[in-house]
């Protein structure tokens, strides 16, 4: 059986699942953004495997690159597709509305979703203060988790396990929907401010790439380009040696963590706060 694993990654978590996964099956390892530059969206392989992190799932659902991705793939009931979503903080709020909406965006583009997995790993801001449960921090004991997580998904995708999504589960989005709809103003306005706009028509997904206009470049940078180079959406053009943002962010944090100067500060990051994956270095994302 062909396989081929296709990957969204800004700080390298999910390029490091990709890649385990990928090596474990013998598959090809494809960037979704160098895929979607290419318009390579047809895809023969048996089984495709689509990696990607959650950004403010309850209320956006896909990553937009992502979800443009599987809108443009040309699929069908033959194509065994499964999803591998990592997430930052609780599967349940944030990892299962992003499958949630994989699943009904595979379903809209033709095809059918056989399995669905959730990896937990650092956040890319590492800002776990505004979670109101305990939950685990230290991003080594987290990432030491993840590859067991990983090893237990790779068992499963040798069985060809199915996996439906848990009624448990659904039931627990259905009754966070309150909570969603409640904080999804609160959210939206936050976007708003961060792309500088009072336009209340705007859809999250025309939000969020206009929210670069709040990432800051001090006077450290030194027009390396790495920033533009590095990120996903190529959204940085280099204009005499400073960083330009053209308004199609995908808040991946990848200019702020790769900058080797340390002159890029994305909005949602504290100073000084830095992380990616320890498994991916800057080659790896150049790649």
């Amino acid at each position: 059986m062909s396989t081929a694993i296709f990957y969204f990654s800004g700080t390298g978590n999910s390029l490091a699942v990709a890649q385990k996964i990928a090596k474990h099956l013998d598959a090809g390892l494809i960037s979704i953004p160098e895929a979607m530059r290419a318009k390579k969206t047809n895809c023969d392989a048996d089984r495709i495997g689509i990696v990607f992190p959650a950004y403010l799932a309850p209320i956006a659902g896909l990553p937009s690159i992502v979800l443009r991705f599987i809108q443009a793939l040309e699929l069908s009931d033959q194509n065994r597709i499964f999803a591998v979503c990592t997430c930052g903080g609780y599967r349940s709020v944030n990892a299962l509305p992003a499958l949630q909406a994989f699943e009904k965006a595979v379903k809209s583009a033709g095809g059918h979703c056989r399995a669905s997995y959730s990896v937990r790993l650092p956040m890319n801001n590492l800002d776990y203060d505004h979670i109101p449960i305990p939950i685990q921090k230290h991003s080594g004991k987290i990432i030491n988790k993840s590859k067991r997580k990983i090893e237990k998904i790779c068992r499963q995708l040798d069985c060809n396990s199915k996996t439906r999504f848990p009624i448990l589960k659904t039931i627990f989005l259905w009754l966070m929907k309150p909570v969603f709809k409640a904080i999804g103003p609160l959210a939206m306005n936050a976007l708003r401010e961060k792309a500088q706009t009072d336009d209340l028509s705007l859809s999250v997904y025309e939000l969020i790439p206009l929210t670069d206009k709040s990432i800051a470049v001090n006077d450290q940078c030194t027009g390396c380009g790495i920033c533009a180079k590095v990120c996903p959406a190529e959204n940085i053009k280099i204009t005499a040696k400073t960083p330009v943002f053209q308004h199609a962010c995908e808040m991946c944090f990848a200019c702020d963590e790769w900058c080797p100067a340390g002159a890029v500060q994305h909005w949602s990051r504290k100073e000084n706060i830095k992380y990616h994956h320890p498994d991916i270095t800057l080659k790896n994302m150049l790649k």
